[in-house]
């Protein structure tokens, strides 16, 4: 009890401030080590901490707290802490798409679709700061972003159909300073004899703050894009594998296009020469890298492995992986190099690269591969699976609601 007289007497003092104190948590942490500390633990558990109090609730959401939480998220390279949105086609008469969710040592679990119309057609791009996105090519008229940690999804539409005679694909970006999502649409026209170059048309709608989609045209570059979504997101900017306009051969791709979200426009890059040849190729984001792995499908493959320089512009090999054997095609890697492959019955075959076994040969660096774990994907059509690593993210778009 307090002393006679110096207590406060009822109902004086400010009420306000007595709330307030009672809103606090009773911490003796400064704000900023409380958000370096929130800031790195994982989606499920932090979700949970909204409720300890408004400052927290308030802080999780911030901009430039979700951004910061990703950058932790994106940079674990252990695949028991990576979430692995796998997209296939069932196989039966109903031929429709399937999402399965897959977070190692956890089971693959089946998600309900967020995109509104089933078809067999139905792409995917992303991953960016954890959202995808799903349309469904050539045709429709919205797509759908999803960010599957928080089971929240948004439908937005697009502003034209696409001419018969044009290809379009989608890419995402991150403008780091406005703290926005991108979608970005290209229109190309395939390359035929005779043809003139004509500037790339692409148009873009911000997320933050929609005014819908703005229509533009590349400034300088010529290119044709043949693949409905990006080949890899780096640094939150999309790039494809593309044709050079007046050299265009089928499957032998020559360039590597790059949307530099600051510029809002191309750039691009010849790709490493890597000589003549039936060869196979896949743009991916390998140890926090922007790779190109290239092989010739043997009875056990080697995988060489570029990386970009995008400040210098210039491509070095930095590694060779195998031999693989017992794969039909290859579908990527994971962010920690791991190689994900399928087999002729369909089968997913995830390949760990061994870097403690390196063996140097001819100046290069081999990596061992073996099979650490397969994963059968119920019911699902052979050659359908596409694999996305996508770090958990506490992005969300305003309108979004649960899946």
């Amino acid at each position: 009890m307090a002393p006679k007289g110096k207590g406060k007497k009822k109902g004086k003092g400010s009420s306000t401030k007595t709330e307030n104190r009672a809103q606090e948590p009773n911490c003796i942490f400064k704000p900023e080590i409380i958000s370096n500390i929130l800031s790195r633990l994982p989606l499920k558990t932090l979700l949970q901490f909204r409720s300890v109090c408004k400052q927290w609730r308030k802080l999780i959401y911030k901009p430039d707290f979700v951004a910061t939480h990703y950058s932790h998220s994106s940079s674990l390279q252990s695949t028991e802490s990576s979430m692995v949105i796998i997209q296939s086609r069932h196989d039966g008469g109903f031929n429709h798409n399937v999402l399965v969710k897959y977070k190692p040592p956890l089971s693959p679990v089946q998600v309900k679709n967020p995109y509104p119309i089933i078809s067999p057609k139905m792409s995917i791009a992303g991953p960016v700061n954890g959202i995808l996105c799903i349309f469904q090519p050539p045709l429709g008229d919205a797509l759908t972003l999803w960010n599957p940690a928080m089971n929240k999804s948004k439908m937005v539409m697009l502003s034209k159909t696409a001419n018969p005679s044009q290809k379009v694909s989608v890419g995402l970006g991150f403008d780091s300073q406005k703290k926005d999502l991108l979608i970005l649409r290209i229109f190309c026209v395939p390359p035929f004899p005779g043809c003139t170059k004509t500037k790339v048309e692409f148009e873009i709608c911000e997320m933050k703050y929609p005014i819908g989609w703005l229509t533009l045209k590349s400034r300088t570059n010529y290119f044709y894009i043949d693949k409905p979504s990006c080949d890899a997101i780096f640094k939150a900017e999309p790039y494809w594998l593309a044709y050079d306009y007046e050299e265009y051969i089928p499957g032998k791709y020559q360039r590597l296009v790059h949307f530099e979200v600051s510029k809002m426009d191309f750039e691009w890059w010849i790709l490493p020469f890597i000589g003549v040849g039936d060869y196979y190729a896949n743009l991916v984001n390998f140890e926090d890298s922007l790779g190109f792995m290239v092989w010739k499908k043997t009875d056990n493959s080697y995988i060489d492995v570029w990386e970009v320089d995008d400040k210098k512009f210039q491509w070095r090999k930095k590694c060779k992986l195998g031999p693989l054997s017992g794969f039909c095609r290859i579908l990527g890697c994971l962010r920690n190099g791991d190689v994900v492959a399928e087999n002729e019955d369909g089968v997913l075959l995830f390949y760990t690269v061994n870097k403690s076994e390196l063996v140097v040969q001819n100046d290069e660096n081999l990596y061992p591969c073996s099979v650490k774990k397969t994963l059968t994907v119920e019911n699902s059509e052979k050659g359908s699976h596409v694999v996305f690593d996508c770090p958990e993210g506490l992005l969300l778009i305003e309108g979004m609601l649960t899946v």
